[in-house]
């Protein structure tokens, strides 16, 4: 009896616990998503000191431009014989770089301003040899000089490429990998450039493909913080003070759409597309939405280029206002408006996604998605973009030039110099810290309060099971009436049944069967034998005889 009231009152005292239990980690479960993500909008709010403020300010992932260059196989053959162009791509020739942004001003009106430096070392342990490799390629200089001398009357042509004769120019040269890229060489014709054309970046008579480009900055970018509307997260608001460029025929060209590539607005489970603004394209990008991926346990958003980011105006009439030549097949961008005029275009790598009349006179050329196409994955959560793979290629256009004798006669067409690969790439240490912030405590919460409902739910079921078994247990063996025990020797008496005499007095009489504690047999049968018994017992009276006496 005791073990029994002890079980009672244990499962009460647990069902008292568990149900409370119960009923707030139902509640806390349901409100934890808007919880969570009140707690989450604070920590990657882009404003000051917060946590993807930090990330933005000094980018952590591992950051690395590779270039490989065309090596030029055959250059006479290609100059003076007609011979297709004969390249080999030499590369990767890598550097690891540092996005910086120095001081930044967080302005009242929802915006923070900045500059950006980015800086280069060359990696030799990632790369196919070292930066004093040697690479024969088309002159630059010469092919640029040569393009602007198209404006000048033919006197001047003449004059000028008598010059370059004294200077002994020509259109293929040799330069090693150091002076193409960061570092730079001495030019002549870069030394007299200044006095023809106005603008131009090149400093102390040097160039380099990648000019101004390493310990520099792009000048200062505004873009919306989100705060007042989370959608447009570092967004561009304006560049070096002007809301539009200027490089391009029409408005919808010179907007500039989209973030700077490293962080953005959270994202939509399906998004469309993603849209950046670089400052090499001079112009915004769109890439198309593909699919989700997966990078050491955190999953991002793809997008890549469609074919169309680089068609001409016939083929999407969006790119119209980016066409400075009518009837250029698609596939390049001319970027000479933002390149002082120079006869640059960009394309994919091997013209990937290019028309094929640009490889037609090429030899060494192999597109391929793999090794040439371009995406961002980007974290729906914060808006961080965790691997980029952004991929262009840099050619010149060289165009016969009458009156510039070096140009006389020159095959025509865009010849690839070199491509770059800009790659970010999430690393196992910087997937920790996502996991640690966005999916851990989502992942433990939902853990400890999943386990703490079917734990005090399956106390609840048992509670009630014991309380029910105990109290058939108590039905079963214990008396309806509490009988107190000074009481319980008459319950083993006999019953005794009322009997009259013939003068109907009372007096005791036959006495039924005892009946023990166990309560009285009161079947049918018992019954009648005992009514019987009783109507024997008890004398007729006379009505009758009665009156007379």
């Amino acid at each position: 009896m005791a073990v029994r009231c002890m079980s009672r009152k244990c499962a009460k005292i647990v069902l008292w616990i568990s149900v409370p239990v119960l009923v707030v980690s139902i509640i806390i479960l349901i409100l934890f998503p808007t919880v969570y993500k009140n707690q989450l909008k604070k920590d990657i709010a882009f404003v000051d000191g917060s946590l993807l403020t930090n990330i933005w300010e000094d980018i952590p992932l591992p950051i690395y431009e590779k270039l490989y260059f065309f090596n030029i196989n055959n250059g006479e053959g290609f100059l003076k014989h007609g011979e297709p162009l004969n390249v080999t791509e030499v590369g990767p020739y890598t550097y690891s770089a540092r996005w910086v942004k120095h001081n930044p001003v967080w302005n009242s009106n929802g915006t923070v301003s900045y500059k950006e430096i980015r800086t280069y070392q060359f990696e030799r342990d990632l790369s196919v040899g070292s930066q004093d490799d040697v690479i024969t390629t088309l002159n630059g200089p010469m092919i640029i000089a040569a393009d602007i001398l198209k404006t000048y009357n033919i006197a001047f042509r003449i004059a000028a490429s008598f010059i370059l004769k004294l200077q002994s120019e020509k259109i293929i040269i040799e330069k090693s990998v150091r002076e193409l890229s960061y570092e730079g060489y001495e030019d002549p014709i870069i030394k007299i450039a200044p006095l023809f054309k106005k603008g131009l970046p090149f400093k102390n008579g040097r160039f380099m493909w990648l000019v101004d480009k390493n310990a520099t900055d792009d000048g200062i970018f505004t873009v919306f913080t989100g705060e007042n509307d989370q959608s447009r997260t570092n967004s561009i608001n304006n560049w070096n003070g002007q809301e539009r460029l200027n490089f391009w025929k029409g408005d919808s060209c010179n907007m500039m759409n989209g973030t700077n590539i490293e962080i953005g607005p959270p994202l939509p489970e399906n998004p469309e597309a993603y849209t950046f603004f670089q400052t090499i394209f001079c112009r915004s990008l769109t890439f198309n939405y593909k699919g989700d991926e997966t990078h050491f346990g955190i999953r991002a958003k793809r997008f890549k280029p469609g074919d169309d980011v680089f068609a001409n105006g016939s083929d999407n009439p969006a790119n119209s206002c980016f066409d400075l030549v009518d009837g250029r097949p698609s596939g390049v961008l001319d970027v000479r408006p933002c390149q002082f005029g120079a006869p640059v275009l960009l394309s994919f790598p091997h013209f990937y996604m290019a028309d094929p009349s640009y490889r037609t006179n090429i030899n060494g050329l192999n597109p391929s998605d793999e090794k040439h196409g371009s995406h961002l994955d980007v974290e729906p959560i914060t808006g961080v973009t965790v691997d980029v793979q952004i991929r262009f290629q840099m050619n010149l256009q060289m165009s016969k030039v009458r009156g510039v004798l070096q140009f006389d006669d020159v095959p025509e067409g865009i010849f690839p110099v070199f491509w770059a690969d800009l790659e970010i790439q999430l690393n196992d240490d910087w997937a920790h810290f996502f996991k640690s912030n966005l999916n851990n405590p989502k992942i433990i919460a939902y853990s400890v309060l999943g386990g703490l409902i079917i734990i005090c739910s399956i106390l609840i079921i048992i509670s009630l099971v014991v309380l029910r078994l105990s109290k058939n247990d108590f039905d079963d063996d214990d008396p309806l009436i509490d009988v107190k025990e000074e009481h319980k020797e008459n319950l083993d008496k006999k019953v005794i049944v009322p009997n009259y005499d013939s003068s109907g007095s009372y007096e005791k009489s036959k006495s039924s069967a005892g009946v023990s504690n166990k309560g009285l047999d009161l079947s049918s049968e018992t019954k009648k034998a005992e009514m019987k018994d009783v109507e024997a017992a008890v004398p007729t009276i006379d009505p009758s005889t009665s009156e007379k006496s």
